[in-house]
């Protein structure tokens, strides 16, 4: 076994001993239905730290050569597939992670360095075999299909770190170009090859990398594909981590959720579930793994109304984007859609397609939304929503204290940031103003934007954190236009909003909000409901 050249079992065996391992196995029963296809050339891209060196580890330990895993596996979800035993320790495996070789790189060159580390294992492993004269990882491996007939599985990690790390230069650019185009667009090499997997952030750069991986077929946050259960952990899964180790699935799904994939899962980033499952309390851990400086750098452009389409999704509303267009870069932007559809693979965004590469984008879940809300309060051109948005921890305050008057001047002055281009007195403003003007709730509430409740939809119902919101009342919220806030808490009553909320032992509070469009002022009124 080597380090690069069928690397084994290793690198799988401390994921496994790991206290919350998913099993993710059943990926192997898609890829070998790829194997020795036309289809065999995957490009797989999803967000930072959500699992493609595990996933890699665990491709390399299964169908390398030179071990034996099946006791490994026996114990996972492949073992009862149809297809294990087909691919089981069947090829020759190179598995390369370029990030890693760049950064401990002593040549400057990537490529020089992984075709120097892997022939000396291939001459380590294949004694019988003289490779005089082979000095790229290429001709190795037609040396060794050409005299054995073994294919190989080709495993690249971080392929795109050399498109998206400014400190490379031009010519190591260039140079990976010309290995992505030796190792993949080399057809005599092709018939060498059984399956070829490449992980990145990024889906494949169009403008100067899609041409040496054209034969790839993508899967990314935009479109997972058949592979979508395996970019993140999904409910059923968390779920199940949490039965496990006594943590409340609804305050995990509350923070963590709302990743959805084209066939409509649910993801859950991985890296934070199992940091709330490992220190037992749920906090933003994906995002403090990466700086806020990066989102707020691309939040800082204003192609076509970017800022106006921020404070919305702050207020949370979808906003439609087209990511079709987008070149897979991340500097180089054009147009709003770009920006946006780079932040969606980067995880700040979630999207759903509706048709033609258009759909809707927003922000996933409440750890995201709180990086968002760190990284706009030092972005200029966002001053006036982070008043609103820090103005909204007294604003729930004020809310409980029932008082009409603080609370309605709070509504008014989020009204004017989030209806800047579209209809002022437009319902959806009005329904935006409140979501952002409560942004804070998140802190204490379950959040829930027009939910059904008794016999119709609330406008906005918050429910208490088990966690975080112990002792404060549930608060059903109805918004009126040009009526009445009496008219607004009659309607709470009359269609019995409150019936949803019988098994919830505290109190009830509800706020009737009325908006007036000619003097575009609100006002509030409260009424308890008390157990």
């Amino acid at each position: 076994m080597g380090i690069f050249l069928n690397p084994g079992t290793g690198n799988l065996v401390e994921n496994l001993n790991s206290r919350f391992y998913v099993d993710k196995s059943m990926l192997l029963a898609k890829l070998n239905s790829l194997v020795s296809t036309q289809d065999k050339f995957i490009c797989t891209s999803r967000a930072r730290r959500f699992g493609k060196t595990m996933a890699g580890n665990m491709i390399a330990a299964y169908y390398s050569k030179n071990c034996d895993s099946r006791e490994i596996f026996s114990r996972l979800k492949i073992a009862k597939d149809p297809s294990f035993e087909k691919y089981l320790n069947k090829f020759n495996v190179i598995q390369l992670d370029i990030n890693g070789l760049l950064n401990t790189s002593t040549t400057g060159s990537v490529v020089k360095d992984a075709d120097k580390y892997v022939r000396e294992e291939f001459i380590e492993q294949f004694p019988d075999i003289s490779f005089d004269g082979c000095d790229s990882i290429p001709q190795c491996m037609n040396k060794v299909f050409k005299t054995t007939g073994e294919k190989f599985v080709i495993i690249m990690d971080e392929y795109d770190v050399m498109v998206r790390d400014p400190d490379v230069k031009e010519e190591q650019f260039r140079e990976y170009l010309l290995f992505l185009n030796g190792m993949f667009k080399n057809t005599s090499l092709s018939q060498c090859i059984a399956l070829a997997y490449l992980t990145g952030i990024l889906p494949i750069i169009r403008d100067r990398v899609q041409s040496k991986l054209n034969v790839f077929r993508e899967y990314s946050m935009v479109d997972a594909g058949q592979f979508s259960e395996f970019v993140g952990f999904t409910k059923d899964e968390v779920k199940e981590l949490c039965d496990a180790n006594n943590m409340n699935f609804e305050e995990v799904t509350n923070y963590y959720d709302g990743y959805l994939m084209i066939d409509g899962t649910h993801i859950y980033n991985p890296k934070s579930v199992v940091e709330a499952m490992t220190r037992r309390r749920i906090d933003g851990y994906w995002t403090q793994t990466g700086h806020f400086g990066v989102l707020a750098d691309y939040v800082r452009m204003d192609f076509q109304g970017l800022h106006e389409d921020v404070n919305r999704m702050m207020a949370g509303e979808k906003i439609p984007v087209n990511v079709s267009t987008y070149l897979n870069t991340m500097r180089d932007f054009s147009r709003r859609d770009d920006v946006l559809a780079c932040l969606i693979h980067l995880g700040y965004l979630t999207y759903q397609h509706l048709q033609f590469g258009s759909g809707l984008c927003w922000i996933p879940n409440r750890e995201i939304m709180q990086q968002w809300a760190v990284a706009l309060e030092v972005t200029p051109g966002f001053e006036n929503v982070m008043k609103i948005v820090n103005a909204s921890k007294q604003l729930v305050e004020d809310t409980l204290a029932m008082n009409a008057g603080a609370v309605a001047r709070g509504l008014d002055a989020a009204h004017q940031f989030v209806a800047n281009n579209y209809n002022y007195n437009n319902e959806m403003a009005l329904q935006s103003a409140v979501m952002l003007a409560y942004f804070h709730a998140i802190d204490r509430f379950f959040v829930f934007k027009e939910p059904e409740l008794g016999n119709g939809r609330a406008d906005v119902l918050l429910v208490p954190s088990l966690t975080y919101g112990r002792g404060l009342p549930a608060v059903i919220i109805e918004l009126k236009k040009d009526g009445s806030a009496g008219s607004a808490l009659d309607q709470i009553k009359n269609k019995e909003y409150f019936k949803e909320l019988e098994n919830y032992s505290g109190d009830i509070l509800f706020v009737g909000i009325n908006y007036d469009s000619e003097t575009k002022k609100h006002s509030c009124g409260f009424e308890k409901l008390v157990k």
